[in-house]
């Protein structure tokens, strides 16, 4: 038969309402581990990803403590399960009331009930509130065995500190929906804190946009800090947002420990007896240095970006609606000496022909005996418009073919037709 009973002031009973709404971020149940100097609760989230030990000294915590397990000596222990729920029904917020208004508790006195003879075990809690009135609570508890995560702080040679209120203004800048936290040192004396969600997509639909948020603080706002520069380590936001609300209603000062990514970092921070002991897991990269940060990059729009994209589409479409047809030829004004593709033409090619100013073909470039066709899915090309009457300015106007003439070689009189009239030319302009 365990024996274990202890008496909290209104405050200490507040503040274990504090660390339950803490705990309640990392699971459903809690741990409860009792020895004769100490008294603990635990929590491991489900993805076994985060560990929570809070831990209340007996002599400085309580009133009156007395813990005498059933077995294991002084070395002993008693060790139960409890729904963090029920617990939160138990020791409700507003317990502890500076002005003793009604209501307001006078002490709270637990003890558990672990007798052979009783029919069921209980976890009794006793309100004594002022004008004589007690409130009494029976809890169903379930025997397990605790177990704890073990971390070696001899090997964390990355630390820092900082007072728990100025974290808690740094992490009000911190996306809602981000999932992930990023913090880094940085070479010109300021840490990063960067939290983001990575974009996740089936097939063409987005499901998440990709959301960053990093916050620069200057090192000497730390209270300590010695981390490797250029190191990532990455952990929750959400387990992180819990720890540090919790530590600002301690005003105590948070302090992190870690070595390296993928190994475990434990934030420490505890006043008046209490004791708060998070370990969580990280991820990573092993290169300090030369780590890139796997989080997505902010996405920058610009109009310049924007317009090229839009020309990029439009060129495209363009080519596709004249696939199903000859395209125009090149103005003269945009001749430039082209390559000879050898399987193109053949060397029975016909001889330069007389310039015709007027032509829709182009003629032979002075000193070449050759010319092929213009890969119109390479070359760049431009419609140049002359909207004045003067048909004689530098840039060639297009008009109808019917009343150009037609052009004729130097041997024959033979005459080569245009390749279609401008004016069946339909979806250019």
């Amino acid at each position: 038969m365990v024996v274990l009973n202890f008496t909290l002031t209104p405050e200490a009973a507040s503040k274990i309402h504090d660390l339950l709404v803490c705990l309640g971020k990392f699971g459903d149940t809690v741990a409860i581990e009792a020895r004769r100097e100490r008294f603990t609760f635990t929590a491991l989230n489900s993805s076994k990803s985060a560990y929570a030990a809070l831990t209340l000294d007996g002599a400085q915590f309580f009133t009156h403590y007395e813990c005498i397990p059933s077995q294991g000596g002084p070395d002993g222990r008693f060790t139960c399960s409890m729904y963090i729920k029920a617990l939160l029904s138990v020791f409700k917020s507003r317990l502890y009331d500076p002005l003793g208004r009604d209501g307001a508790i006078e002490r709270c006195e637990v003890s558990v009930q672990d007798r052979p003879n009783e029919a069921q075990c209980r976890f009794i809690v006793k309100m004594v509130c002022n004008q004589g009135v007690v409130k009494t609570y029976k809890l169903t508890y379930e025997a397990v065995d605790v177990m704890h995560a073990l971390f070696d702080r001899n090997v964390a040679k990355n630390r820092w500190s900082m007072h728990s209120g100025a974290m808690r203004e740094y992490i009000e800048y911190f996306g809602t929906k981000t999932e992930m936290l990023d913090i880094v040192a940085g070479e010109d004396g300021r840490a990063v804190f960067k939290s983001y969600t990575e974009k996740i997509s089936n097939g063409k639909e987005i499901l998440k946009h990709p959301l960053v948020t990093a916050v620069a603080v200057n090192t000497s706002d730390f209270e300590e800090f010695n981390v490797q520069a250029g190191l990532h380590i990455i952990i929750s936001v959400k387990d992180f947002k819990a720890i540090v609300m919790h530590a600002d209603t301690l005003k105590t000062s948070l302090k992190a420990y870690y070595s390296l990514p993928t190994r475990p970092l434990q934030f420490s921070y505890g006043c008046d007896g209490l004791l708060c002991e998070f370990t969580l897991m990280t991820s990573g990269d092993y290169n300090a240095a030369a780590t890139q940060t796997p989080t997505p990059a902010p996405q920058v729009f610009s109009r310049e970006g924007s317009r090229t994209q839009s020309f990029n589409s439009e060129r495209t479409e363009n080519r596709s609606m004249r696939s199903d047809m000859p395209p125009p030829t090149e103005p003269a004004s945009r001749r430039t000496t082209r390559r000879r593709n050898p399987g193109s033409r053949k060397d029975s090619s016909p001889k330069p022909a007389a310039q015709d100013p007027d032509s829709l073909f182009v003629g032979q470039d002075e000193g070449r005996d050759e010319w092929e066709p213009l890969d119109y899915d390479k070359a760049e090309e431009t419609l140049d418009w002359d909207a004045s009457a003067d048909h004689g300015s530098v840039f060639p106007t297009f008009r109808d073919s019917g009343s150009l003439s037609r052009t004729e070689t130097e041997d024959s009189n033979e005459a080569l037709p245009p390749t279609q009239r401008v004016s069946q030319i339909k979806g250019l302009w």
